[in-house]
């Protein structure tokens, strides 16, 4: 789909400047005048996707105003057009386009969305496919935005607990560049005037700020950018994120926040999935099928085959000694009630609680060692600097 950088004219003759994606040229101008503008002149620019990622609070939001738009009586193929006119991200309003096209043409919108992997996964598909078979996708939509909301919530609490330690790292960092290119070359022209032998830690010094200085430096920085953005997009893949998934889980402590972090979106997922109106059985296979944790995959499928069997669902989690007796005890209560999606959002909580738990804990560690390495560094030079005038001093 093109992405236009655009020029136009207002009705006070104000001349506005923007970027807007659309079909065509005409699409664009309409699109512009229904706001009042009028184009003056266009050009189609690129839109390489990493430059727009979709993410959890893009989804949510797109879903909300769904939602909200369905809630009013707007149907369904106009909700699509209305909502991918308003989008700023151009590799969204493809999607959008491409699923209201399928819309109008007779696929439902839980099928139309499954086409399109970057928007949804498949527990996502089964809430709308859940809500479109029992006449009420506007529940599902909503719950739907409840799921991709608590994604966000994580990720951006993940952010705001690590903000701090990245901090106190990158200025650990700074220091030591500044400290090896600025500060240490002015004492290597002293040391050599000195015309003693330096200690091996001066020495160390001094060969390591000569390197930081060099152009080697630069191109080491730019092979270790490359490497890193390589790996990056093939943990990307299917094949790269299952051997992540294995080195977190194999991160002490680390491995602990995993272990609750998938154990809380799991039972999250479950819980929408019975709100939405999705059999059990459907529900425990889909995220069987979707957690990435291995050890909590292979006993979601214990589960599902107990609960497939004839077992009650809280008697099937007590058996692999892989949940938590509160949980246990809150799925019992909402099966005997009849509240079970409730009893699974209650249970995902005590996982979430003990996530931000552990994230406090992992931080208050983290933020001390950092500076600590800091405050090692910087002894560290006071000795490989001072050292050779001390000895110079002794000699005198």
């Amino acid at each position: 789909m093109p992405y236009f950088r655009w020029v136009g004219v207002d009705i006070t003759g104000t001349i506005k400047k923007g970027k807007k994606s659309a079909s065509s040229p005409e699409d664009l101008s309409q699109q512009l005048l229904n706001h009042g503008l009028a184009v003056l002149s266009y050009k189609i620019v690129h839109a390489p996707s990493f430059l727009w990622p979709i993410s959890a609070k893009t989804k949510s939001d797109l879903f909300k105003q769904k939602g909200k738009l369905l809630r009013a009586g707007v149907l369904l193929p106009n909700v699509l057009h209305v909502v991918a006119q308003q989008l700023g991200n151009p590799i969204m309003y493809d999607v959008l386009l491409q699923v209201n096209h399928d819309v109008q043409h007779g696929i439902s919108f839980d099928k139309a969305v499954e086409k399109h992997q970057e928007l949804c996964d498949p527990i996502v598909v089964i809430m709308l496919a859940a809500g479109h078979e029992s006449g009420n996708i506007i529940h599902a939509v909503e719950n739907v935005v409840h799921y991709f909301d608590k994604q966000h919530i994580f990720n951006k609490n993940l952010r705001a607990a690590l903000a701090m330690p990245f901090l106190t790292l990158s200025f650990f960092i700074g220091i030591s560049f500044f400290i090896f290119i600025f500060i240490i070359p002015r004492f290597a022209d002293m040391f050599i005037s000195l015309q003693q032998e330096l200690t091996a830690l001066t020495r160390f010094m001094l060969s390591v700020s000569a390197f930081m200085s060099s152009y080697l430096m630069l191109y080491l920085i730019v092979f270790v950018a490359i490497t890193l953005i390589c790996i990056q997009r093939y943990f990307m893949t299917k094949q790269g994120r299952k051997k992540w998934n294995m080195l977190m889980n194999n991160i002490p402590f680390i491995s602990t926040i995993v272990w609750q972090y998938h154990m809380c979106q799991a039972l999250q997922a479950l819980a929408l999935l019975v709100s939405s109106g999705a059999p059990l059985m459907t529900g425990l296979k889909i995220i069987s099928d979707s957690v990435e944790h291995q050890k909590i995959k292979a006993q979601l499928k214990v589960i599902y085959h107990d609960v497939e069997a004839g077992k009650l669902l809280a008697s099937a989690m007590a058996e692999t000694m892989l949940f938590l007796p509160e949980v246990i005890a809150l799925v019992y209560v909402g099966q005997e009630s009849g509240t079970l999606g409730n009893s699974l959002e209650a249970a995902a909580l005590v996982y979430n609680d003990k996530v931000e738990e552990s994230l406090r804990r992992f931080v208050f560690f983290l933020q001390p060692c950092v500076i600590i390495l800091l405050g090692l560094l910087v002894t560290i030079l006071i000795f490989a600097v001072y050292s050779p005038i001390m000895q110079l001093s002794h000699v005198v």
